[in-house]
């Protein structure tokens, strides 16, 4: 690739070279990409181009499984409290006169990449944005399909760019990227946003400014005495004890919106929040400007958005957070396991500091008590499916590798259906020839549905059955992973 055709990224290297654990950071994160396409080898699958301030890549074929479903979505859709122009600001926009081209950045879920993401988009043959909506912050809910995956190119910096697309009308499919996009949240790295590239940032490119946000959620208890308000920004200023994503407490001061006040005050600590990270960093050539940095929290209750009310939001929270963490650390693409003793020992690690007098009993630990408790408080998350034994993560990319899933009412049994096929398919195709993979294909097929594809779609999915499980997934958990690896080696 071209220097010029990276001028956003080698743009923002330049801004944030005066802030120098941003900047080594971003560098970080340039050499754990390149380390893990070189381990992964997705030469057949991924066309990469690098340079000293970029890393991009993009499928090489439109049948490779990769980057055709982004989730865009309004966050009050998911939070209510929340709306995206409060979080981003009104001085601020999703519209940037960059460089050159005017530039709307949206946020949005990769789907491939099991996170957040923020796409660039220029106006280029997806007229359905309307450009009035994006200036003024007004999103709906909706998955984007790429017409060409194949030209849908992806950047270490959590930047991507669309090109053709449509939206996809399939309400089902929304609420799941919904269910996805919460599972995906974890609590955030309490720094000075020198590890801000692992937490899937939004980020806002400007001509003299950077900024970052990023989206958690977490525990926490508030010291009230020492609350400050701050009339003119319409917050309350506090110190909290917080949750962050080695499920440590730590403590730090937050902002908590005037109008969520008394929603706290309804409710016993320690809190569900959504913890909001805004990060802006200036130009600053001598290094001596201090960036801007502040955190914000907003009440939530996942009961409301799950159900569940004999375990109690908190345990719904926890329970979210820990089996993130289980299923990125394990090393098969779909299946984990935890039992109830080591879930109880993260229940105990992540509430105990938090909450004096802490007991089992006041979280209905009796539920969980057995397998098939936990097991049961798993599914309450929509995510996760009990199989045997193990709990199943039918990872999002599912839907990419499988395009007939969007056709109809998306079911999960069906997911495991297409999970197991997946799965069985990596196991058993390495030693076979081409035709014998398509036949392959075709058995696993009638083994879980009960009817033969036909020759030609078995052929086409030899590429994203591999992808998936090879390149795809490894690569997702271990960008999630990352602060993780980081902080724990």
């Amino acid at each position: 690739m071209e220097q010029s055709k990276a001028a956003i990224e080698i743009h923002m290297e330049n801004l944030i070279k005066g802030h120098q654990n941003l900047w080594m950071g971003y560098k970080r994160r340039l050499l754990q990409v390149h380390r893990l396409l070189k381990e992964l080898k997705p030469q057949a699958a991924l066309s990469v181009s690098e340079g000293d301030s970029f890393i991009r890549f993009k499928p090489v074929s439109d049948h490779a499984g990769l980057n055709s479903l982004f989730f865009v979505y309004e966050i009050g859709r998911v939070f209510p409290n929340l709306r995206w122009r409060h979080l981003i600001g009104s001085d601020q926009e999703l519209n940037y006169v960059l460089l050159t081209k005017p530039t709307s950045c949206l946020p949005a879920f990769s789907f491939s990449l099991d996170q957040q993401t923020t796409l660039l988009y220029w106006g280029e043959r997806v007229p359905f944005l309307s450009t009035i909506k994006l200036r003024n912050l007004k999103l709906s809910n909706f998955v984007l399909k790429m017409n060409s995956p194949s030209s849908v190119e992806v950047s270490a910096a959590n930047l991507v760019w669309p090109k053709s697309a449509y939206p996809l009308m399939n309400q089902e499919l929304e609420r799941l990227a919904a269910d996805y996009l919460f599972n995906s949240l974890m609590p955030p790295v309490l720094d000075d946003g020198g590890e801000v590239w692992s937490e899937s940032p939004f980020v806002l490119v400007g001509d003299r400014i950077v900024s970052f946000l990023t989206i958690h959620k977490t525990l926490c208890t508030i010291y009230e005495k020492t609350a400050t308000p701050l009339t003119d920004r319409g917050v309350v200023n506090t110190k909290a004890a917080v949750i962050d994503r080695n499920f440590a407490v730590r403590r730090t001061r937050i902002d908590i919106p005037e109008k969520c006040i008394d929603e706290f005050i309804r409710r016993e600590p320690p809190y569900e929040v959504v913890f909001v990270k805004a990060m802006r960093f200036r130009y600053d050539p001598t290094g001596e400007q201090r960036p801007y940095i502040r955190y914000t929290i907003y009440p939530f209750e996942s009961v409301k958005l799950f159900g569940g009310e004999s375990y109690g939001g908190r345990l719904l929270t926890v329970a979210s957070m820990v089996l993130r963490e289980r299923y990125l650390r394990s090393s098969d693409s779909f299946f984990f396991t935890i039992t109830p003793e080591e879930f109880k020992w993260y229940l105990n690690k992540i509430l105990s500091p938090l909450f004096h007098g802490y007991t089992s009993e006041q979280f209905s630990l009796r539920l969980v008590e057995s397998r098939e408790g936990l097991y049961a408080l798993a599914s309450l998350l929509r995510v996760y499916i009990p199989d045997g034994s193990s709990l199943t993560y039918p990872h999002p990319a599912l839907f990419e590798c499988f395009p007939s899933i969007l056709e109809s009412q998306v079911k999960k049994n069906d997911l495991v259906r297409f999970l197991r096929i997946a799965s069985r398919y990596n196991q058993k195709a390495g030693s076979l020839q081409s035709d014998q993979k398509v036949f392959l294909i075709q058995e696993l097929f009638k083994k879980e549905f009960g009817s033969i594809l036909d020759y030609r779609t078995a052929t086409l999915l030899r590429a994203p059955l591999y992808n998936l499980v090879n390149i795809c997934i490894p690569l997702s958990k271990a960008l999630c992973l990352y602060s993780e690896v980081k902080s724990y080696g």
